[in-house]
């Protein structure tokens, strides 16, 4: 009578994505009773089920595993792959001089999502470019934009306004 000798189970859990500098936990399972995760240089330790990868860009991390107290070692694996996403440039656009009552549309890039402050005043604070208008000049307002990418993190930017009664004039000498 022969009895096949089945491969170990072998999962390296969910795929994730983490920012720039960031790290991942790592869940992986067997019922093997050998295993070792690679590529291992990102690697908190290779030999343990949860290790913490710190990659510096994405890396798709194998588990292997083997069972060889059934008389036979035979190998299985899974993959598991740690998207890094790039580092977040912020920019809120130049700083800037406005009339008042005029409108002013804010710029801000870099991310997937955005937070003004303060907010009083803007069409919608959770966008890249709200509209404000100024009933009353001021000698200049600072802003602040978080910007955030698909993974949660975020940076900062800042852009300061000045608002102007009139507009300014500039002296143009007619004779010289």
């Amino acid at each position: 009578f022969v009895r096949p000798i089945p491969y170990p189970v072998v999962d390296a859990g969910e795929d994730t994505i983490i920012c720039h500098q960031t790290f991942a936990q790592l869940y992986g399972s067997t019922d093997g009773n050998f295993y070792q995760w690679l590529p291992s240089p990102a690697l908190s330790n290779n030999s343990i089920l949860d290790p913490i990868a710190n990659p510096v860009e994405t890396t798709s991390y194998v588990l292997y595993a083997t069972e060889n107290t059934r008389g036979c070692p035979k190998p299985s694996f899974d993959t598991v792959t740690v998207r890094v996403l790039p580092d977040i440039i912020a920019s809120a656009g130049r700083d800037t001089a406005v009339v008042v009552g005029q409108p002013l549309r804010m710029n801000a890039s870099g991310g997937e999502t955005y937070l003004w402050s303060p907010s009083a005043g803007l069409s919608d604070a959770t966008i890249a470019d709200p509209v404000i208008t100024y009933f009353e000049s001021s000698s200049g307002i600072q802003y602040k934009v978080l910007v955030y990418n698909e993974a949660g993190c975020s940076d900062s930017a800042y852009i300061r306004v000045k608002v102007f009664e009139t507009v300014p004039s500039v002296f143009v000498p007619n004779a010289f």
